[in-house]
């Protein structure tokens, strides 16, 4: 059975992911989410970066849990999702989908390219996602795990694992969503 802490991650991210907030995530919204963050990046439309965020956006839906409705649009309900965290395939759908998706988006916020990024541009992104500024210095403290005033591409992986996974109170990765 899904701890109450990892449903209540489980339930952020999908209020994050139903981008048009009406309690239903189908493809719409998850064009829209990849949009936003290439929106975020200034990311040139159909650039190598544009296709690999939307790429993985939509490798991640369809990999997801759902059903299709009389129309044949695949949709996912909060209750799909939240059971979803149960199932014995959902480690490797974090692993497979939702980690790249995660890590797509760290590559183009890592403007230098150098497998890392700095607090202005983690700040970017959290602001751009609804996070508030002292929201976002707590996080970005919490996920750089040496205090080199950077978040690796190694601290960002683990992170985003704990967030989909972890049930210890104490993971830095509980946070890579702001407060829950």
């Amino acid at each position: 059975m899904t701890s109450a802490l990892r449903i209540s991650k489980l339930r952020k991210l999908f209020g994050a992911y139903d981008v048009d907030q009406d309690g239903v995530m189908d493809e719409l919204d998850v064009t829209a989410l990849a949009q936003m963050w290439c929106d975020t990046y200034d990311l040139p439309p159909r650039s190598a970066e544009w296709n690999r965020i939307h790429r993985q956006a939509h490798r991640m839906f369809r990999d997801m849990p759902g059903s299709v409705d009389a129309d044949g649009i695949k949709k996912v309900t909060v209750d799909e999702w939240l059971a979803w965290g149960d199932h014995p395939e959902f480690r490797k759908f974090v692993e497979s989908s939702a980690i790249p998706f995660s890590m797509a988006v760290f590559a183009a916020a890592d403007k230098d390219q150098d497998g890392r990024i700095s607090m202005p541009e983690m700040m970017a992104a959290q602001l751009k996602g609804g996070m508030s500024e002292q929201e976002t210095n707590k996080v970005f403290s919490l996920l750089d795990a040496d205090g080199d005033g950077y978040v690796t591409t190694d601290e960002y992986v683990e992170a985003s694992r704990e967030f989909y996974l972890s049930d210890d109170p104490a993971a830095r990765g509980n946070h890579i969503a702001g407060e829950l």
